[in-house]
């Protein structure tokens, strides 16, 4: 018994993916759908006519294309793919972040590592960048006391979250790692997206609250 199969219903099929996409507000879904829904309707252009319809074949085709090259963003957006270890191990400490986010904040940076005692910043004075201490202590002298930051910390955060200047200094010692981030950068992120501006600001506060329950103890008063 032959089976006579309906070529069109791939034309129904392709439709049904389509509408059901656009029904779903997931993006990575959205486009998946889509794709599907592109298959379909290549397959019937190809099957359907007495003879290929070529136009409408290359132009799903180059759809398709276009579809996938924002599918592919989405996907690394959404996953820590072809991040370096020392990029992973920076990223677990920005907690609230999205993976897409955090790429963001990996454009602009600027890994820095000191080779000779390097001033972070100077109190009272401007402070354009923001700094995060991946490896090795920094040195910070506020007043008459001085103390000793471990990795893990930001450095000017105070200045950032209040656009003023720093409180402290603070020194790099040789073979110190950190990240560096122009302040203005973040600030234009920061503008283009509200979500973006909350992941950071609580980010930094959250350092702030640590720094302050933790009560770091001065190691020595200078005379």
């Amino acid at each position: 018994m032959e089976f006579d199969f309906n070529t069109a219903l791939l034309i129904h099929v392709g439709a049904l993916f389509y509408i059901v996409a656009f029904l779903i507000r997931d993006e990575l879904k959205l486009r998946l759908l889509v794709l599907a829904g592109s298959a379909f309707y290549l397959l019937y252009y190809y099957v359907f006519p007495e003879s290929p319809l070529w136009d409408a074949i290359l132009t799903t085709i180059v759809l398709a294309l276009a579809n996938l090259t924002i599918l592919f963003r989405i996907v690394m957006e959404r996953s820590m793919l072809a991040l370096s270890d020392e990029e992973k191990q920076l990223f677990a400490a920005f907690e609230g972040f999205t993976p897409g986010q955090f790429r963001q904040l990996l454009k602009i940076a600027r890994w820095r590592t000191v080779e000779s005692a390097t001033e972070l910043t100077t109190e009272n004075q401007p402070l354009s960048n923001l700094y995060y201490i991946f490896e090795g202590p920094v040195h910070a002298k506020k007043g008459k006391h001085a103390f000793t930051l471990g990795p893990g910390n930001f450095v000017g955060e105070i200045a950032f979250v209040l656009t003023g200047p720093p409180t402290a200094d603070v020194t790099a010692p040789p073979k110190t790692r950190y990240v560096e981030w122009d302040s203005a950068a973040i600030r234009q992120l920061m503008e283009k997206s509200a979500t973006f501006e909350n992941a950071m600001m609580a980010l930094l506060s959250r350092d702030l609250a640590d720094k302050l329950a933790t009560s770091v103890q001065p190691d020595s008063v200078i005379a």
